[in-house]
């Protein structure tokens, strides 16, 4: 089609937003792209332009009237690749599973009208140009992934926080498909990115999204707006309360948990500095709670806030447990146990597609608290 023209389209269903899918390493199929206004989201390096995305959200619906007949399209989720299908009916005509929107629509639309060359834009008929429909698919949405372009690399920036902790390492991971093949940390990006010894005529922290101006806007507001503490900030319940609201109240996620303020009292309370995520959270939540991996996320931010760092000696990929400490100098926890977890000693257990406590794991932890304890420089003197 030559001029764009004008559809009757409704939302019938906004769908929903798959944490794993539209912010993990897939998010790239789960986003439309759309380029930023010039005059205040384009990088100030010519040859980087940012980009805005639309969520393609699992199962949402669209109704489309073309020629007075009624087009129903939906997106879904091809469970090998984990890139989106979508699927158009319309009078009992079924597109079947198609790769992309134009082609189901044109699919289902020659099946009704038998004509081959009326051709239509998906994106026109999901309602992508429509601004209505833009602001409902995006009006729950607290983070919208930035997309960068740098040459032919594209790059999605798809979680951005802020650290009080210049010990923080960064994380390369290389994935074929699911299959993680390549795991490094470095203190900083540029040294991690030059361990892997590919495009080296990129740097890391621009390949890491670092450098680009949309994104240092949305670090700035981050420091602007957040509010943290440290573990000695414990006792002041009003500041917990306050990062409480940010971290996990804004992210809407369900809260079928008691006083969650005694997570902090009782850990504040303890002498060891280390605790083990999830199994934390069993203090609020019920023992056969069942977590999605969004609530996971708004915990994991909301301890952030509160000083606490990862220390986890491991990928997790590897396995389901995270080990996290309240200390404002972690290196002493972070040694301790990197050198517990090369000695084999220890126990964890391997990751599963959902976590529920485990006694017999928690035994061995307690056990382990107990040698910490004894020996704050570990096992054998370190």
């Amino acid at each position: 089609m030559s001029k764009k023209k004008q559809y009757t389209i409704t939302l019938l269903a906004k769908g929903d937003i798959i944490q794993d899918l539209h912010y993990g390493i897939h998010a790239r199929y789960w986003w439309k792209p759309r380029k930023f206004d010039q005059t205040s989201e384009t990088s100030v390096k010519s040859n980087q332009i940012c980009i805005k995305a639309i969520p393609y959200r699992m199962f949402m619906f669209i109704n489309c009237c073309l020629n007075d007949e009624n087009f129903a399209i939906t997106i879904l989720d091809n469970k090998q690749t984990h890139k989106l299908s979508f699927r158009c009916l319309c009078n009992g005509k079924d597109s079947g599973i198609q790769q992309s929107a134009s082609a189901a629509i044109n699919n289902t639309y020659k099946q009704v009208f038998r004509k081959n060359k009326t051709e239509y834009s998906g994106m026109v008929v999901m309602g992508f140009d429509d601004e209505i429909i833009i602001n409902e698919l995006l009006s729950d949405i607290l983070f919208i992934p930035i997309f960068i372009r740098i040459d032919r690399i594209l790059i999605v920036v798809s979680q951005i926080g802020i650290s009080s902790h210049k010990e923080d390492n960064c994380n390369l991971d290389v994935y074929d498909g699911d299959i993680n093949q390549y795991h490094n940390e470095g203190i900083t990006p540029d040294e991690i990115w030059k361990s892997i010894n590919i495009l080296n005529k990129f740097d890391g922290a621009a390949l890491f999204g670092i450098t680009n101006s949309y994104v240092q806007q949305e670090l700035d507001k981050l420091r602007n707006n957040s509010i943290t503490c440290t573990s000695n900030d414990w006792n002041d319940i009003d500041k917990l309360n306050i990062i409480f609201r940010q971290q996990i109240k804004t992210r809407k996620i369900a809260s079928p948990f008691s006083d969650w303020s005694k997570l902090f009292k009782n850990w504040y309370e303890q002498n060891n500095t280390i605790i083990q995520f999830p199994n934390i959270l069993f203090q609020i939540y019920s023992a056969n709670y069942q977590f999605q991996e969004k609530e996971l996320g708004a915990w994991r931010a909301m301890f952030r806030a509160s000083g606490c760092i990862n220390i986890t000696p491991f990928t997790k990929k590897q396995h389901m447990i995270e080990f996290w400490t309240k200390a404002p100098d972690p290196l002493s926890d972070r040694d301790n146990l990197a050198n517990l977890y090369k000695s084999g000693m220890l126990l964890l257990v391997e990751k599963k597609s959902s976590f529920q406590p485990d006694s017999e794991g928690e035994i061995l932890w307690k056990s382990l608290q107990e040698a910490l304890k004894a020996n704050k420089r570990g096992s054998s003197g370190w």
